[in-house]
Parts: structure tokens; C-alpha cells; sequence
């Protein structure tokens, strides 16, 4: 039986393919291309990134399986099952196995499966959208025999079983990842692939830079720092208009037209609400915030209030910005970074002052913290990031498809910043010498066979189409 949510995937997919047909131009067919010229609008350089093999991630969910590890050390799995007995407790635990949604839309949809609301399914981490992941999750107050009968095409729930207490945000050990890199042409270009081979090897012994990357400024537009600084100004009205209308950097121009045309609706809110609800699952945030709008002109604040999960991530990009740009200028500048540099949403004034010049450029130096009062969820705390970091590189192949391999990352470390320095990733139009087979990754390193998984998201494991 079709969910909901899968309808409007379909329904969106064919309006997309209609308009499609219309306006081809609106929809260009673009590979993008992660190299240092691309990076440096979010701060990165990585050495010798142009000497690296060009690697196509994500092809198909499948390509990419993460799998939490708790703090206890436990490893959840997408595959198998753990034999955990019932304790006391009115708590029900389960390993949360999903394809295609983040963390946050699962939970949305577990809450409407499960008849209660989210703030009862806890959970450690966010997992990415495009993967197969595994993570343990908590459900209070939720009868175990409901929970038993849980059924959607993009999740499932194993492990499950009876406890007390709840699962604590980011209270995870890391994650373990088995991933495939697509390469195409470069897999015949020996000195490319001799490099990925010598920077994996490097990696191991030495770290990698700990830059924050692409997804932490939202993926594909890549600009939600913009509506941080915004509303670290204390400019809301300004952070809702640059979410429904800002151009984002690998948005189709399909998109980027349309915002345009929904943001000249304004102030109508009505007009607008209408105009985005065409596209449900492309504008689901901008859809919250405009449904406040209509019953409450004016209140911006408010409106940003209904998608603080959101705020709370603009916000960290502003922090995220600032800091890689001032561990890429020691790079650049051939100095050695210190071990550590804090992040700047602090209370203490002197995790401040090493981005002076980047916070003076945008308007927000000293940073007036009042301005976050709305968002109860953001925590100013001092914070200290490591910028080298360590990889536990499991295992590694190269497969006739590309790169193949699994490693160990703590939390709050991007696969992606780990990937970048040993391939240069791509995204957006395939090349057409990529390989678009299903390779089970797990059984292509001897560290398992997911072929049941692979079968029960058989229609979500699919290439995107645009």
C-alpha cells in the first residue's frame, strides 16, 4: 500500500516531468563539481584536491549505509537482528531502519503511524536522506503491540523491546559507514587513482581536516547561513523571505524562477501559501512558516518559531562558516592550525575573537545573542572542535563500479568532509560512464549481505530523475 508521502512523491515527479517537457531550459542538465574553486563560498580548500579521482556519491540510497554506534559501544545494523530482552519500563526501544526521509521526516511520519506525537519518538543524531540507515530510537508511552505493527515503505523497526528512560540527543558514539564512490572514466587514470589509493592510506596514519560540509548549509541551494546571519541581526521578516525566495547555488532554475514568482506574492500570504503547496515535499519548511503567516500577519518570529529544528541549523552555519574559513587560511597559508578552535555561539566572549573580520563582514560582530530568544532549542555553550580528525578506515576496495569503503566516524564528523580528501565528489546530472548497478557494499567488502534490505526498499532505491 502506497503511503501518503510516497503519493506525493509520485504526484510531484510528474508535475516536475510535465513542466519539464514545457520549459526544458528551467531544468539544465549539470554535473557539479566539488572541487576547491566550488568549496571556497563555504570556506573549505583541501591540498591537492585537483590531483584527486572525480567520485559520484548517493547514486542510489544503497550506495551509502550508515549505521549509529551508541555511547555503550553497541552497533545498530540495517541488516540482522539484535536478541535484546523486555525490562520494566513503560518505554519501547526499537533500531530505526529507514530509505529516503531524514531522521527529522521519520519521525514525523512514525508520530502519524503511531497515532502521539513527535516529542514522544527521542532520538541520538540526524541520519542522512539519501542512504540506508540504522539508528535506536524511543517511544514513551507507546503500547509495544502498536509499535510491533508499524508498516511504511520507508521505514521499518527491529530490536524492539521494552525499558525505562528515553534516548538522549547526541547521546551516540559515532557512526559507522560502508559507502560506495562511484568513479567513472578516472578508474582508468592510474596516477588519479594511485592518489586516492596513497591518500587513504595517509588518512589513516594522519587524520583529515575537520571542515563542516555541504549539508550543514542545507543541500542543494547551500545558503541557510544567510538566514542565520539574519536572524542573528534580529531580522526575521528577512530570514523568512530569503527561505521562500533566495537563489540557491545547485537549485534547478525550474526552482529558482518559481521563488521568484511566489515571493512577489507577498505580503498575500494566502497567495503564497497556495503557490508552495504545489510542491509539498520540495517547500516544506517555507509551507510552516507561511501557514503561521496567514493567521498571523506580521509575526515573523513566530512563523520561524514552527520550524526551530531549522533555525537551530541556520544558525550553527553562520558558526560552521566562520570556522572553516579560519581553518582554510591556515592551510592556505602553509601553517599548521592549532589542535583546536572553538565556535563561535558562546557566551564567552573570547570564542569570538578569532572571527572578528568575518562577523565585522557581515554585520554581526559583537554578536547580539538577545536575538535568539525566540528559539529555545539554541544553546550558546563553549565549544571546542578538533581540526584534524580521525577516521577508523575499516576496510577499502576498489569494485569495477568505483571505491568501496567502511569506517568509523565519532559524532558530529561528516562522511563527506572524510570522502573529499581522497576523491572529489560530484553531484547533480550523472556522467554517463558511471555504473548505475546495485552493489551490495556490505557484501563487496565481506562484512555482510543486505540483499533482504535492499529488496524491502526495492522502490525507493532508485537514481533521482531530477
Amino acid at each position: 500500500m502506497q503511503s501518503d508521502r510516497m503519493k506525493q512523491m509520485a504526484e510531484e515527479r510528474a508535475r516536475l516531468e510535465e513542466e519539464k517537457v514545457k520549459n526544458p531550459s528551467l531544468f539544465p542538465a549539470t554535473t557539479w563539481s566539488d572541487d576547491n574553486h566550488s568549496l571556497e563560498t563555504l570556506g573549505i580548500h583541501i591540498p591537492e584536491k585537483d590531483l584527486l579521482p572525480r567520485g559520484f556519491l548517493k547514486l542510489l540510497p544503497s550506495d551509502f549505509i550508515v549505521e549509529e554506534v551508541a555511547v555503550d559501544g553497541r552497533q545498530t545494523s540495517v541488516d540482522g537482528h539484535q536478541d535484546i530482552a523486555d525490562s520494566a519500563g513503560d518505554t519501547v526501544y526499537a533500531t530505526l531502519v529507514k530509505c529516503g526521509l531524514s531522521t527529522l521526516e521519520a519521525v514525523d511520519e512514525l508520530a502519524k503511524l503511531l497515532g502521539t506525537t513527535k516529542d514522544k519518538i527521542q532520538y541520538a543524531g540526524i541520519k542522512d536522506k539519501d542512504a540506508i540507515t540504522s539508528q535506536e530510537i524511543s517511544m514513551r508511552g507507546i503500547p509495544k503491540d502498536r509499535v510491533l505493527e508499524v508498516s511504511s515503505p520507508h521505514l521499518f523497526l527491529k530490536d524492539v523491546r521494552t525499558g525505562k528512560g528515553v534516548i538522549q540527543k547526541g547521546g551516540l558514539k559515532g557512526n559507522r559507514f560502508t559507502i560506495l564512490v562511484r568513479i567513472g572514466e578516472d578508474t582508468s587514470d592510474t596516477r588519479r587513482m594511485k592518489k586516492a589509493v596513497e591518500q587513504i592510506e595517509y588518512l589513516k596514519e594522519n587524520g583529515f581536516y575537520n571542515f563542516f560540509y555541504l549539508q550543514r548549509f542545507g543541500t542543494p541551494r547551500l545558503n541557510n547561513y544567510k538566514w542565520g546571519i539574519s536572524i542573528l541581526k534580529g531580522d526575521y521578516e528577512k530570514a523568512v523571505r530569503g527561505l521562500i525566495s533566495d537563489p540557491g547555488l545547485r537549485e534547478i532554475p525550474y526552482f529558482l524562477e518559481m521563488r521568484k514568482g511566489i515571493i512577489a506574492l507577498a505580503p498575500d500570504w494566502a497567495a503564497v501559501l497556495l503557490k508552495l503547496k504545489e510542491f509539498p515535499l520540495v517547500f516544506p519548511s517555507e509551507i510552516k512558516v507561511v501557514e503561521h503567516l496567514v493567521q498571523k500577519p506580521g509575526d515573523f518570529a513566530g512563523a520561524l518559531q514552527k520550524i526551530e529544528d531549522q533555525v537551530m541549523l541556520w544558525v550553527s552555519a553562520v558558526s560552521s562558516l566562520v570556522y572553516n574559513r579560519k581553518l582554510s587560511a591556515y592551510i592556505m597559508a602553509g601553517v599548521k592550525p592549532p589542535r583546536t578552535l572553538p565556535l563561535f555561539l558562546s557566551p564567552d566572549r573570547n570564542d569570538w575573537l578569532p572571527y572578528a573580520d568575518d562577523l565585522e563582514g557581515v554585520g554581526i560582530f559583537p554578536p547580539d545573542f538577545n536575538n535568539l530568544r525566540y528559539f529555545r532549542s539554541i544553546m550558546l555553550k563553549h565549544r571546542e572542535i578538533e581540526t584534524v580528525d580521525q577516521a577508523e578506515i575499516h576496510k577499502a576496495d576498489i569494485i569495477s563500479e568505483g571505491i568501496v569503503i567502511q569506517f568509523t566516524l565519532g559524532k558530529g564528523e561528516y562522511a563527506t568532509t572524510f570522502l573529499s580528501h581522497f576523491v572529489t565528489l560530484l553531484g547533480g546530472k550523472i556522467p554517463e560512464d558511471m555504473s548505475g548497478n546495485i552493489v551490495d557494499v556490505k557484501k563487496a567488502l565481506g562484512e555482510g549481505d543486505t540483499s533482504n534490505v535492499l529488496e524491502t526498499f526495492k522502490e525507493l532505491n532508485v537514481t533521482k530523475k531530477i
